[in-house]
């Protein structure tokens, strides 16, 4: 009977300890893992910008490592169309209400840039200051990874990351200034990770 009641008491440790919720840091660590293989993604962003007044648009983004992306504004409509191309050494700007492009041959670090996904995981995963928190948003649990940006703009101080603890999938990053206020929002819909992107995607001369 003693051998009975010692066999139950390790099977409820045991179910116990498999039901028990993940902490932060062990989400953190499958985050690092399933992105440190993200080479792609495509979604939809919309951006609300803060400052003297309120700036939203919607874009959609592809990204492809380490630093090839394209922006095309979707909203409103009077930016509809609007592109911009990095293809890793050149940013070219087109917008087809007035026809007019610019390309910025010295490749230079871009406000636009910090609205990626693939930047942000690229400035998380070198610096040494990282924070961990949890919300839920609906039915759904979410991990916010807070980091330091590089530079010392007073208008980009840090960046929050809010990612889907069941699927990974990024769901909202908000950039804040010194005095840690928000100074830009971005939700992230139909995210598609690894998906085929060919370079000629990122081809300036085929725009």
């Amino acid at each position: 009977m003693k051998h009975l009641y010692l066999i139950i008491i390790i099977l409820s440790l045991i179910f116990i300890t498999g039901c028990k919720e993940p902490t932060n840091e062990e989400i953190f660590y499958e985050v690092q893992k399933t992105y440190n293989v993200l080479e792609t993604y495509s979604c939809t962003a919309t951006v609300k910008i803060k400052g003297e007044d309120i700036r939203i648009y919607k874009a959609k983004h592809k990204f492809k490592r380490p630093n090839k992306y394209v922006i095309e504004i979707i909203e409103p409509e009077e930016s509809k169309g609007h592109i911009t191309i990095c293809n890793g050494k050149q940013v070219w700007f087109y917008h087809p209400k007035i026809e007019k492009s610019i390309l910025i041959r010295d490749l230079k670090a871009s406000p636009k840039e910090n609205m990626f996904i693939g930047y942000f995981l690229k400035n998380l995963f070198t610096n040494e200051y990282i924070s961990l928190e949890s919300e839920k948003i609906g039915d759904s649990e979410y991990l916010i990874i807070t980091t330091e940006m590089p530079g010392n703009s007073k208008y980009g101080k840090f960046e929050k990351l809010w990612v889907n603890k069941k699927n990974f999938n990024p769901f909202k990053l908000v950039i804040l200034n010194e005095n840690k206020e928000i100074t830009t929002e971005v939700i992230y819909t139909d995210y598609k990770s690894n998906i085929k992107l060919p370079d000629k995607v990122f081809n300036i001369e085929s725009y």
